[in-house]
Order: C-alpha cells, then sequence, then structure tokens
C-alpha cells in the first residue's frame, strides 16, 4: 500500500471509530457490573483516545508528513486498532463473548504501534511526537487493564478469586507496558487511571482485599515506570569536529 492510500485509511478508521458509539453505544458501566468494573467517569478516557487518534490522522494526511518515520511505523498497527474499536462495539451489542478476543487484539496492534512511537526516530517536529506517543499511550494504556476488566463482565458472577487473578492480570499488564514502552507518560497516565477506577469501585463495594490488589498494582506500574524513564538510553551528543588551524598568508 502506497503512502497516500495508508494516509487515506487511518483517517476514514479513525473517522469510523469516532462515529461508531454512535450506532453501537458506549458502554461505560452498569450497577450490575463485577466490583472491579471502574465507575461510568473513568471511562471518559475514550473521549481522548478518539479526538487524540482524529488529530493524528488529520495531522498524518499532509503530503510534508508522509515521508515522516513516526507517522509511517505507526500507520497500519493503528489503522487495524481502530477497526477493532468498532468491531468491538458491534460484538458488544451482538455477541458479547467474542469482546474478549476482538480486545485482545486491540491491544496487540497497539502495543505494535506504540513501541514503534517510543523507539522510532520521529523525523518531525516535538508536537507531532508528542501527539502520537501521548495517544497511543492513553490508547494502549487503558486497553491494557481494560482487556481484563471486559473479560470479567462475561463472566457469570465471578467470585472474588477469579476477579483478583483478573486484577493481578491488569495490574501486570500495565506494569509490563510501563517497561516495555520506556515508561511512557501516556500509557502509565492511562493504565493508572483504570486501576485507580478499579480501586475506587472495590473500596466502595467493601471489597477490601481487591482494593488492596488494586491499589498495589496502581503503586507497581507507577514505580516500574518511573525507573523505565530513568534507565532511556540518552541521546549522544555530537562531538565537535577537529579545529583545523588557520592558514599562512
Amino acid at each position: 500500500m502506497n503512502d497516500a492510500a495508508g494516509r487515506a485509511l487511518l483517517a476514514a478508521t479513525a473517522v469510523l471509530q469516532a462515529l461508531s458509539p454512535l450506532a453501537a453505544g458506549l458502554d461505560q458501566g452498569s450497577g450490575q457490573d463485577p466490583v472491579v468494573v471502574p465507575p461510568g467517569p473513568f471511562f471518559a478516557v475514550w473521549g481522548f483516545v478518539v479526538i487524540g487518534c482524529l488529530a493524528v490522522a488529520v495531522r498524518g494526511l499532509a503530503p510534508a508528513r508522509a515521508a515522516s518515520p513516526l507517522f509511517r511505523a505507526v500507520r497500519a498497527p493503528l489503522t487495524a486498532a481502530q477497526v477493532g474499536f468498532a468491531l468491538w462495539l458491534l460484538a458488544a451489542d451482538r455477541a458479547p463473548a467474542l469482546t474478549v478476543p476482538v480486545f485482545a487484539g486491540m491491544l496487540l496492534a497497539l502495543a505494535v504501534a506504540l513501541r514503534r512511537a517510543v523507539t522510532v526516530d520521529p523525523g518531525t517536529g516535538r508536537a507531532d511526537a508528542a501527539l502520537v506517543r501521548c495517544t497511543l499511550g492513553a490508547y494502549a494504556g487503558w486497553s491494557a487493564a481494560a482487556v481484563w476488566v471486559n473479560t470479567a463482565t462475561q463472566l457469570q458472577e465471578p467470585s472474588r478469586a477469579v476477579l483478583a487473578v483478573l486484577l493481578a492480570g491488569a495490574a501486570l499488564t500495565v506494569s509490563a507496558g510501563a517497561l516495555l514502552f520506556r515508561g511512557s507518560a501516556g500509557f502509565t497516565a492511562a493504565g493508572a487511571w483504570a486501576l485507580l477506577g478499579a480501586l475506587v469501585s472495590t473500596v466502595a463495594a467493601g471489597a477490601t482485599g481487591l482494593a488492596v490488589l488494586a491499589g498495589g498494582g496502581l503503586v507497581l506500574a507507577v514505580v516500574v515506570a518511573v525507573l523505565a524513564r530513568r534507565r532511556r538510553p540518552s541521546r549522544p551528543v555530537p562531538r565537535p569536529g577537529p579545529r583545523l588551524s588557520p592558514r599562512r598568508r
């Protein structure tokens, strides 16, 4: 696929992602959900993600960015994730059990995109790099925890032990991502936001053990991210060339 088609497809799927909640709705939790599901307001992160993806697509449409290593690296996996988002909402409305593998596929695509974003030389302005990395980080960070929470909603009255396993999976996935993505601020913030939501819900439900697990996972993810940022490879400082003696006249 050439660059022009790739840029157009990224923009089209970003619009599809933005419009799909109008057709299928966007679940923001309910009173019947397991206690690890964050309260409704925490799902507002989806608004940031959708708007960010639209902004990335619009910026990437410019011919001047066609050759940008950053935009070219993330274009295909982000397009796949945006298609997955629409399929996920469709599955939630018609075949809820399919939301789990669809969400897992989205997370895989986002992991590829974010890993590329934090390792590839952007070859573009700092504003573009910040936009892409922050958007992908928030998308992947929330999804890293949400895929486990989504699994909990598909189980019939899951026990506290099962919920503990799923919550631990969310915490470990966010922590592993913080390491893999070099302490990405967007990823860590969104992943921590999801774990904080689980903490709020479990405290409100009086599920002390699950609350401790959510709080511990939140702290672990932040600590791993801080350590990962400290271990980031520093850019080499260019050395000055040899001084040339002035020519004699």
